[in-house]
């Protein structure tokens, strides 16, 4: 299961889990917690990196934490998978037409 969050409830949950790590500083080694606010600190970072859309070069910035996504829009996505799909029928020949 991916836990999908905008970004200001990922900084949200950052600020928790920082206070929460402070609240446990020195009564325990909290392991998991520390490895929970690792992972949504990186989350953080890779979603507000700025990347080009590899269909139109635009640069996009993710408004959501989680998966990085690799298109700017719904329709470049789409626009790929065509590509990619008339790429393959091409090299398959006649024979798969459809």
């Amino acid at each position: 299961m991916r836990l999908e969050l905008t970004i200001q409830e990922a900084a949200y949950l950052r600020h928790c889990l920082a206070d929460a790590l402070a609240l446990h500083e020195g009564v325990g080694d909290d392991q998991e917690l520390k490895n929970l606010f690792n992972k949504v600190v990186e989350a953080e970072v890779r979603s507000t990196k700025q990347s080009p859309c590899p269909v139109c070069q635009q640069i996009f910035t993710q408004e959501t934490v989680g998966r990085t996504g690799r298109y700017c829009s719904a329709a470049c996505k789409q626009k790929a998978y065509r590509q990619r799909r008339d790429k393959w029928m091409r090299r398959q020949g006649p024979s798969f037409s459809a």
